[in-house]
């Protein structure tokens, strides 16, 4: 794990730091402690991260220009952190933040950076200075500062050269960061391996300082639907993968028209928020690529249904009118029932329709519609916990008001499973006209009640 998370790891001075690439494309940002530019007069002398190249990793020293507060060096007026903006560094993939620390959690973060230790056992090779170390424990917060627990009780001796290192977690290979070390738990005489982190919140403190110089702490390919066409629509009909290579590449078309529009995940993010989970899912999973892939995808089938450009100004009426829930589960739909039933569906007219989506398509062709006959929805009404649901005042029930679909309806269930039905067409109006005939079973029923 160490090896998909040391990429992000950068020495700064005699301290550590973490590459965070945020929407802004033409830089990178290095995250670090303070005092690692302070006690050296707010010089940098060394920033440098490292490559694999086989078995070996290999020193990149980070270009930069002289540090200049408020150009390129944005310390924090209070606590022990700040931001370098250096020239984008492409070879490193986005980070995620993670933003839901309790104390209750089975961290299963690291603490990574490069300690003195180290660098004074290995003089001439750089490379032998990175070090992880496991952490066993993040507790409560203290004047902004998180505390937490180092395997082993490290020491300061041990610990030191470490500071502005980032607390990593891989989780579904995506590397995702809780904060920045600055120093051990403030204590006398104590060897309990405690020490302090500042959590990504107070990044966008300096951030909201320095709102002309510096973009919010989110991935890239929030800031617009272009870098998710490589994934979108990923059809897929095995052998008879020729007969939608049409199709797919009509899809893609449309699709580019949504890159166009002025609408951008970021936006969609801010709006809506949490509403556009499932209940009891993560919000840190509205950074990460699968979702807004899912919303290139929907946007783009709304066009076609609704034969018009779906401009920024049009995300609240569609919202309210069909409106899309997103899993992170590689489980069936159904195992996600009750959390459906307990989604946020406040504003979405009656009849509408809600589109789910979840990683993995539903189990059997005739559950990609699912109505509010089947037994498993029937025991979920009667054991209903009022107060728990999110529905217009005057609804009962969802699935007494909604039609509910899954979001492989529109791509595994009406194309690749009928490939060779696309496999005559030719022209981009029959690929239309194909599309809005697969499509009406779920949006007819809008139409004749409105």
């Amino acid at each position: 794990m160490s090896d998909q998370l040391r990429p992000y790891v950068v020495i700064v001075n005699n301290g550590s730091g973490c590459v965070f690439q945020p929407m802004d494309i033409q830089i990178s940002y290095i995250l670090t402690a303070k005092h690692n530019l302070v006690d050296e007069d707010d010089h940098l002398n060394m920033l440098t991260r490292f490559e694999q190249n086989g078995g070996n990793w290999i020193p990149r020293e980070i270009p930069f220009e002289p540090l200049e507060i408020g150009q390129n060096y944005f310390p924090h007026p209070q606590l022990d952190i700040a931001i370098i903006t250096v020239p984008r560094i492409h070879e490193v993939n986005s980070i995620y933040r993670s933003d839901e620390l309790n104390e209750q959690m089975n961290p299963g973060y690291n603490l990574l950076g490069y300690p003195a230790t180290r660098r004074q056992a290995n003089l001439d090779n750089k490379s032998l200075w990175f070090r992880s170390d496991a952490i066993t424990q993040i507790l409560g917060q203290n004047n902004n500062a998180r505390e937490f627990t180092i395997a082993g009780n490290a020491n300061q001796e041990e610990v030191t050269g470490q500071s502005g290192g980032p607390i990593l977690i891989l989780q579904q290979h995506k590397a995702m960061i809780a904060g920045i070390e600055t120093n051990m738990a403030r204590a006398f005489e104590e060897n309990m391996g405690r020490a302090e982190f500042f959590p990504l919140a107070t990044f966008d403190e300096i951030i909201a300082q320095n709102p002309d110089k510096l973009c919010e702490l989110l991935p890239a390919h929030l800031s617009c639907f272009s870098f998710l066409m490589e994934e979108a629509f990923d059809l897929d009909a095995g052998f008879a993968q020729d007969n939608i290579a049409g199709i797919k590449a009509f899809l893609l078309h449309k699709a580019k028209l949504v890159t166009q529009s002025g609408a951008t995940p970021h936006m969609i993010k801010k709006q809506f928020a949490k509403r556009l989970l499932i209940a009891e899912q993560k919000e840190e999973i509205l950074q990460g690529k699968e979702i807004w892939k899912i919303w290139l995808e929907f946007i783009t089938i709304m066009q076609i249904i609704q034969e018009k450009i779906i401009e920024d100004q049009d995300l609240e009426a569609l919202f309210n009118t069909v409106r899309l829930l997103h899993s992170d589960s590689d489980k069936d739909w159904s195992s996600e029932l009750t959390n459906i039933v307990y989604s946020d569906y406040l504003g979405l007219a009656d009849k509408g329709t809600v589109v789910i989506s979840t990683r993995k398509p539903p189990a059997s062709d005739d559950q990609y519609i699912i109505h509010g006959n089947i037994p498993q929805i029937a025991s979920a009404k009667k054991l209903r916990d009022r107060e728990k649901l999110k529905i217009n005042e005057g609804m009962i029930f969802p699935f007494d008001h909604y039609k509910f679909v899954h979001m492989d309806y529109f791509k595994g269930k009406s194309i690749s499973r009928k490939h060779a039905e696309y496999s005559a067409l030719d022209t981009d109006q029959e690929y239309l006209d194909k599309l809005k005939l697969e499509y009406g079973e779920i949006f007819n029923h809008q139409r004749q009640s409105n």
